[in-house]
Parts: structure tokens; sequence; C-alpha cells
């Protein structure tokens, strides 16, 4: 069932857009687990497990992904990754936001629009047959 719903492209890039969504939360977790409780004590240990299980889930969405597309289109999404941690950081913390910042962020988006302009037109890669 999960091999025919990956057999369309879009959904190979809806569950990588999922699997760095996910990515992009284990930060903050480790962030809340340390900022928020004593080192070792029960929430420290949940907020961590919690990245943890979150990691493990998206390790197992990356494999699913990098499967079905080549490593460079699968690897320039992980700029997205950056974006949300961007804004994790803002809204969960309130951080600062400098221009700097800003710039970066746009510099990386620019770079992903690049990258995802090249590719349409080109015919998906087939894979190989079995011999």
């Amino acid at each position: 069932m999960l091999n025919h719903f990956l057999d369309k492209r879009r959904n190979v890039f809806l569950l990588a857009a999922f699997a760095i969504f996910m990515e992009s939360l284990t930060s903050p977790c480790l962030k809340i687990g340390s900022q928020r409780y004593e080192t070792f004590s029960a929430g420290y240990f949940f907020w961590f497990g919690l990245a943890v299980a979150i990691l493990a889930i998206y390790a197992v969405c990356w494999q699913l992904i990098l499967e079905r597309l080549p490593l460079t289109t699968a690897y320039l999404r992980r700029g997205f990754s950056y974006i949300l941690l961007f804004v994790w950081s803002a809204l969960l913390f309130h951080e600062t936001i400098t221009p700097k910042q800003i710039l970066g962020i746009a510099v990386i988006s620019l770079g992903m629009v690049i990258s995802v302009s090249d590719e349409h037109g080109k015919k998906p890669e087939q894979k190989p047959e079995e011999t």
C-alpha cells in the first residue's frame, strides 16, 4: 500500500515535506527539555526521548524518499528545515530576528527555487531493470 502511494512523484515530495517538518521539530524539543527541566530529570528525558522518536520517524521517511529520488533532488529540500527552525525560534522562544538572518533565509529560499526550476521539464529517472 505504501509503495503504491509513493509511486506518484507528488506523494514522494509530500513525504519529503513531512519528513523535513518532523526533523525541524527535534531542535525545539531539545531546547525545551534543556531550558525548562534539570538535566536528567523526568521532563528532560521526556523531551529528549521525543526528539529521538521524531528523528526515528524522519529516518524511515528519508530512506523511503532516497529510494525514489536522486540524492541531490532530495537533499536540496532539506533547506526548508533551516527556514522552519527560524520560524520555531521566533514563535516558540521569542528569539530576536536580525536582518542578516532574514537575508540568509532568503538566500536559502532562492537556492531552493532555482534548483526546483531546473528540475521542471526533466523526465523522472528510470530505475535500471534487474537482470
